[in-house]
């Protein structure tokens, strides 16, 4: 990075704080009071060096889109939707919840048990009565499925040995980071995988699994962004999973994040490019100018010429 200019400008930001802050809590605005303002041969960049976060958020609920288990039992009629409780919920909490969600919705009076491998990282489920062939629906875009260690298709349990996950479980469901990011602060440094465009993240936190506490994000060296903007007058806040879209929800628990605005001095090869757009920029003005001089004194001489064909001449003729 080029050389300081002069001091940093340490923002924190609390959540509460923020006006417009979305139903989730983790969306706002933070005005500045006095604006943050470049010079002309200066470069803002920004950093986030540290946050603190609450573990408020569930792994399992109608938000996530992913607390829904259907399943069907042959003697038992038609398919059945179990609706998991809203929960921030570990893989043997979770596999007992559903062994009681399932035993009470069977019509054929069967109990479900869900066994959890720790060294495989694998779950199984069985049946008390297995001739019966119960079959998973996992399907759906609002299921379980991960978390319980399964891929996008139907299984069914035929035998005593039942169904074990054919992938890792995963508790997080896919979510095991979450992302700052500062729409209003305008980059081109930073692409997403999902969309392999450049994005507003200036920052990716990692999720513990410790709940109902709040975790410490301080990274040994943070990511620098260069910023394209030479003035802040407030800075736009979102804190997401991976996907844009899913904003994260904080049960309206209070979190802080800190950030550093750096004056840079733009770089000699930068500037180069500048002056050389300036000077380009001047030379096609002049350019132009001088073609339109020459466009003009073509017409004219047209004109003139025109004049003493058809009416000087005439007048002198008569």
């Amino acid at each position: 990075m080029a050389e300081k200019t002069r001091g940093d400008v340490f923002i924190t930001i609390r959540s509460k704080d923020l006006t417009n802050l979305n139903t989730q809590g983790s969306s706002g605005r933070f005005v500045l009071f006095e604006n943050i303002l470049a010079d002309a041969n200066e470069v803002l960049s920004i950093k986030c060096v540290s946050a603190i976060i609450p573990n408020s958020f569930l792994n399992i609920s109608a938000h996530n889109k992913n607390n829904k288990l259907r399943f069907g039992e042959q003697a038992g009629g038609g398919e059945k939707t179990i609706t998991i409780p809203d929960g921030s919920y570990d893989i043997l909490e979770l596999g007992a919840k559903l062994s009681g969600l399932m035993n009470d919705a069977s019509t054929a009076g069967l109990t479900y048990t869900f066994n959890y491998d720790e060294i495989t990282n694998k779950l199984n489920i069985t049946s008390s009565n297995p001739s019966n062939n119960t079959a998973f629906n996992f399907l759906g875009t609002d299921t379980c499925r991960r978390c319980l260690g399964f891929t996008e298709g139907e299984f069914t349990i035929n035998d005593s040995d039942g169904i074990t996950s054919d992938r890792t479980v995963d508790i997080t469901d896919g979510r095991n980071s979450i992302f700052v990011r500062l729409p209003s602060a305008s980059n081109n440094k930073i692409i997403e995988s999902s969309s392999g465009k450049y994005s507003n993240i200036v920052s990716q936190i990692p999720i513990t699994l410790s709940r109902n506490t709040f975790f410490t994000y301080e990274p040994s060296q943070a990511f620098e962004c260069e910023l394209t903007q030479k003035q802040i007058n407030f800075i736009d806040i979102n804190i997401t999973f991976q996907n844009e879209e899913e904003v994260v929800d904080f049960l309206r628990g209070d979190w802080e994040v800190n950030l550093i605005i750096t004056f840079r001095k733009i770089p000699y090869s930068e500037r180069l490019k500048k002056n050389h757009s300036i000077n380009k920029e001047i030379l096609d003005r002049v350019g132009q100018f001088q073609q339109s001089v020459l466009d003009n004194s073509k017409r004219q001489e047209e004109i003139n010429s025109f004049f003493k064909k058809n009416i000087l001449d005439k007048v002198i003729n008569e």
